[in-house]
């Protein structure tokens, strides 16, 4: 006869979560705040490319550009939902950290810059629009090695005109 008693398996447990040693290692200044965590506040974030936020900042980046012997200007049109940008930014961080000296680099949000993309004639993202003065060169997609021979390439020839400044010949 079989018995009508009900075994019940014992709780589970869940293991304990490991504790994250920070005290006396990070100042609490440091860490994360709970506001920030939760996404109700900006957290700083270190790169060597800039986002440009409005219309303005744009203006000035351009004007920049224009300045006579200033650096490449490499502006990257972008959207958070692009996956190819999304794939292509740890390059460009790496190409904008190797090139700080010679080249500024910066985003734009396609869609928040819809009329500067059509009038440039951005079809595809990314794009890099490569400026010194005017549109030198615009490199469409992943491709880091494009990239980076583009800038290469638009630094060395201004490495080429300084010293043919200096030494008094023109290009």
């Amino acid at each position: 006869m079989e018995s009508s008693v009900k075994v019940t398996p014992p709780m589970q447990r869940s293991p304990p979560k490991p504790e994250i040693a920070t005290r006396g290692i990070i100042p609490n200044h440091l860490l994360p705040s709970t506001a920030a965590s939760q996404g109700n506040k900006k957290m700083p974030t270190i790169t060597a490319v800039t986002a440009i936020q409005d219309n303005e900042e744009l203006k000035n980046v351009l004007r920049q550009a224009k300045v006579p012997n200033s650096n490449l200007v490499v502006l990257e049109f972008t959207a958070p939902w692009s996956e190819p940008c999304k794939f292509m930014r740890p390059a460009l961080e790496k190409i904008a950290s190797d090139f700080k000296d010679h080249a500024d680099f910066y985003t734009l949000d396609v869609e928040q810059f819809k009329t500067f993309a059509r009038n440039t004639r951005v079809e595809a993202l990314p794009t890099f629009l490569l400026v010194r003065k005017t549109i030198l060169e615009r490199v469409i997609g992943v491709s880091k090695d494009e990239l980076q021979r583009s800038i290469e390439k638009h630094i060395s020839g201004i490495a080429i005109h300084h010293v043919n400044e200096s030494i008094g010949q023109e290009n």
